[in-house]
């Protein structure tokens, strides 16, 4: 259980500055999933039951809220000249948002993904 308290606080401190809030159309997410292999360069579609529907950009798929280790949200790097680490942020992924699920149950694996749609809310289309 403090698993997922220390997750969800997270999860809600997590929310993004004005400087960093982004269209959630350009949101880019990579699925760790407990086989070891990856669904990379999608968008969240919908929270279906305890099914995450995702779009990549010649594919759908659909996968188990139980199958998935870790969300990652791809940001956007801006090089800027003159900022310290500008590059290096970008290319090690700092500037991303990682929710790791393999500490939580089933249940709160479930109620840590509602949040990340909450805070993540797909595009409309």
């Amino acid at each position: 259980m403090r698993s997922l308290f220390i997750l969800l606080a997270a999860v809600a401190c997590a929310t993004p500055s004005a400087g960093q809030t982004s269209d959630s159309g350009d949101d880019r997410w990579q699925l760790t999933l407990a086989d070891g292999s990856y669904l990379w360069d999608v968008r969240l579609v919908k929270l279906e039951g305890d099914s995450i529907h995702t779009r990549g950009r010649d594919s759908a798929a659909v996968v188990s809220v139980r199958q998935v280790n870790e969300l990652r949200l791809i940001r956007k790097s801006e090089i800027q000249l003159g900022t310290p680490g500008g590059a290096m942020a970008a290319l090690t992924g700092a500037d991303d948002e990682v929710y790791d699920l393999t500490p939580l149950e089933f249940a709160d694996r479930v109620r840590a993904v509602q949040k990340i749609f909450l805070l993540h809310p797909p595009a409309a289309r």
